[in-house]
């Protein structure tokens, strides 16, 4: 009889420690990813750090960082045609006057320590019309990468 209650036991606490398990790891994976911020509720970055594409210009790029934990001791930085024009923190966002045509948009975490570490600059390619204004977010994965993607939030 006391070893049918010993295997009972060990099996209540195998499946304890299964269930705690499981949920500690989705804890950790959806903390690990950032999350889309609305053009609305994004700050504007401070002027001190945004650093070209201020003066009038045709059409108008609106660059926001995701909100979250991954990457948040880190500034993204945001580059045009290869040009760094502004750091970012998590949830801010940067407004670009542009020339109608085609343009290349990047994004890097920058910083010392750890943001060093990080995966090299993602760009990808954008084009602007005159009297448009075009959203997009940067994001960062729970791989470590990020990623530049059209938003209408």
């Amino acid at each position: 009889m006391k070893a049918g209650l010993y295997i009972k036991r060990d099996f209540i606490i195998m499946s304890f420690k299964i269930i705690t398990l499981a949920l500690a790891s989705s804890v950790f994976l959806t903390a690990c990813q950032t999350r889309p911020v609305s053009v609305y509720d994004a700050p504007t970055a401070s002027q001190s750090r945004v650093f070209q594409y201020q003066k009038t210009a045709p059409s108008t790029l609106v660059v926001i960082r995701d909100s979250g934990m991954l990457g948040s001791g880190c500034y993204a930085s945001i580059f045009i045609n290869g040009q760094i024009v502004a750091k970012l923190n998590p949830n801010e966002k940067a407004s670009f006057q542009l020339d109608e045509g085609d343009w290349i948009i990047g994004a890097s975490l920058d910083g010392l320590g750890l943001c060093g570490l990080n995966p090299p600059r993602i760009e990808r390619e954008t084009r602007t019309k005159a009297g448009e204004t075009k959203v997009l977010r940067v994001s960062t994965g729970s791989s470590g990468f990020m990623d530049i993607l059209p938003t209408t939030l």
